[in-house]
């Protein structure tokens, strides 16, 4: 809101409203008000799931369009020096989903990867069989990685890793919780595996649709 308020007051004053300036203030206050929704979202999607109000409606899902949803949501957020590789093992099966809520968990392990990955950046997105019983969808950055100490951490409400480099990217935290109560809310789980310096690889294991079961 303050940036928002800056900008706005900046436009207020400039008494000729050169069209370039006033493009660019105008762009700058579209990004800051959709980083202020997705904040919003965040806070209203905590808190319908914590209190148990989140009403999920599970069906067969395939895993690949989850996951093709889930990039495109983030895509026009992606700088373009960013390289996002998809893999996708062939016959998959499909997961007993929540599609909308399933779809929220991997964009949020998306924007985190993109918060914390500085140089070089590159992100993979894999999805596999595990076990016969489950698809893993694995998420993997090259970013600035977790600490052992703190992995378990980082599934807390507003706990952020990496105080310094938090205060240069949005969010407030709530990201990884809400995907670890919407895990749960399937029977399924969400798990890390990082190295500092190294990035890491957050995995979310679903159920898969058996042989003879509906949802």
């Amino acid at each position: 809101m303050t940036a928002i308020g800056v900008l706005v007051d900046g436009l207020r004053a400039d008494p000729l409203l050169e069209p370039r300036k006033t493009r660019e203030y105008l762009d700058m206050m579209a990004s800051e008000t959709s980083r202020l929704r997705r904040l919003i979202d965040s806070f209203l999607t905590f808190a319908q799931l914590d209190r148990g109000r989140q009403q999920f409606t599970l069906a067969p899902v395939q895993p690949s369009w989850l996951v093709e949803t889930a990039v495109d949501a983030i895509r026009d957020r992606l700088p373009a020096d960013y390289q996002l590789d998809l893999d996708m093992a062939p016959g998959l099966p499909m997961v007993i989903a929540d599609a909308d809520a399933l779809n929220t968990a991997l964009v949020n392990l998306l924007e985190n990867a993109m918060k914390y990955t500085t140089d070089d950046k590159r992100i993979t997105v894999r999805a596999s069989v595990d076990g016969g019983e489950f698809v893993r969808f694995d998420v993997t950055d090259n970013g600035i990685g977790i600490p052992a100490g703190e992995q378990r951490r980082i599934f807390r409400r507003f706990y952020r890793v990496d105080q310094w480099l938090s205060r240069e990217t949005a969010g407030v935290g709530l990201g990884l919780s809400i995907v670890e109560l919407v895990m749960r809310a399937h029977g399924g789980s969400v798990a890390v595996r990082s190295t500092p310096g190294a990035g890491s690889t957050f995995t979310l294991r679903v159920p898969c649709v058996r042989h003879g079961q509906t949802a």
